[in-house]
């Protein structure tokens, strides 16, 4: 089991209105930044859990019916997070993006991407820069710093980009057929520190992992299809080795080998779709959480051995893993967890041993009636 789990209740019930969209940390590991259902961005104290910053996304709640793709959009949800000590930014699966600094006097940037963005994420080392894709929707890459918006009549609405992004991508070639190939970015990856000329991984909801390199065009170096028999909706690039742990929407965990393009071995015990995953800092630990209610922790080499497993009642969105604590080897763990049962066990008594004359005794009057 994990130890040392904490709850922090705000509200002290369960809501589902404030049920936890996306979460981050910032960049100096200070304070945890999640999106809730009804809109609320809340910067929240690492060590005790305290309410930092709070925003509220007006409007967040209005009706919506959108039709894109055949497909109609009934409510907003937050698709993305960043954050760092001054300020955070988020995106909408209408697109809307916000780059809002936790003090209210500065203003923010609002901006209008293409509807249906499955997903947007920040550098990690360069938090101005973000990568944001969805049906329908090339991957962009885009430097909040740098970008210029239209003007708009209405102050505080959001207003699309006149400047170009740092990197767009473009569809693959028709297949076989002749016929286009359909867009569905559901998740990216940096693989290089890089931000103006960046390196990305990307999954799609046809079941593809590419890989995309700013510095030799706009088409995938590499398009590894089939990798899964489902979806894939989730990646995690290591930043150790050269690897990417994914996860389709039927709860298949698996890890892939960017070198070869391989799936090199799977995580087994998940009973349902994995909606997170995280990496120890030494990326020998990988966890993943999910639908199932289990937060599990597994090892990435070997036997790929499932390490911690913690029940957590409700259905988990996210999980970060916190580099500012030291983690323990698995050695030292179960170490400890014998030394525990060591300690906890009762002391026995010693019988005394009956003498040799006692059974012979014994035996006698029992053949003489």
């Amino acid at each position: 089991m994990l130890a040392g789990v904490e709850v922090w209740a705000h509200s002290g019930t369960v809501s589902r209105d404030k049920s936890i969209q996306q979460m981050a940390t910032t960049t100096e590991g200070a304070m945890f930044v999640v999106g809730r259902k009804n809109g609320a961005i809340e910067a929240i104290g690492k060590e005790d859990g305290h309410l930092v910053h709070e925003f509220a996304e007006p409007g967040f709640d209005d009706p919506v019916n959108i039709k894109h793709n055949g497909k109609y959009i009934t409510e907003r949800s937050f698709v993305g997070l960043g954050a760092t000590e001054e300020a955070f930014i988020a995106c909408t699966n209408l697109g809307e993006l916000r780059y809002q600094p936790f003090d209210t006097e500065e203003a923010p940037v609002l901006m209008q991407l293409p509807v249906d963005a499955w997903r947007m994420r920040t550098h990690p080392k360069h938090t101005n820069v973000f990568a944001v894709g969805g049906r329908e929707h090339e991957l962009s890459i885009w430097d909040i710093d740098a970008v210029r918006l239209a003007e708009t009549t209405c102050g505080g609405s959001y207003a699309k980009p006149t400047s170009a992004p740092l990197f767009k991508t473009k569809n693959v070639a028709d297949d076989n057929l002749g016929l286009r190939v359909p867009v569905w970015v559901t998740d990216m990856q940096f693989l290089s520190d890089d931000a103006a000329s960046p390196r990305v991984a990307v999954s799609t909801g046809h079941r593809q992992i590419r890989i995309y390199d700013a510095k030799t065009g706009a088409r995938p170096t590499h398009n590894w299809d089939g990798v899964s028999k489902h979806p894939i909706y989730h990646i995690l690039a290591s930043h150790m080795k050269p690897e990417l742990f994914f996860a389709d929407n039927m709860g298949n965990f698996q890890q892939l080998d960017l070198r070869m393009g391989k799936v090199v071995g799977g995580y087994k015990g998940i009973a349902g779709a994995v909606r997170s995953m995280a990496l120890s800092e030494d990326g020998t630990m990988v966890a993943e959480a999910g639908l199932d209610r289990f937060v599990r922790v597994y090892e990435t080499d070997g036997m790929r051995r499932l390490l911690h497993r913690a029940y957590v009642k409700q259905r988990v969105t996210h999980v970060l893993w916190d580099w500012s604590v030291k983690d323990r080897s698995y050695g030292e763990i179960e170490q400890d967890e014998v030394d525990e049962i060591w300690d906890n066990m009762a002391k026995m008594e010693h019988r005394k041993k009956r003498t040799s004359g006692i059974k012979r005794k014994t035996a006698v009057a029992t053949t003489t009636g």
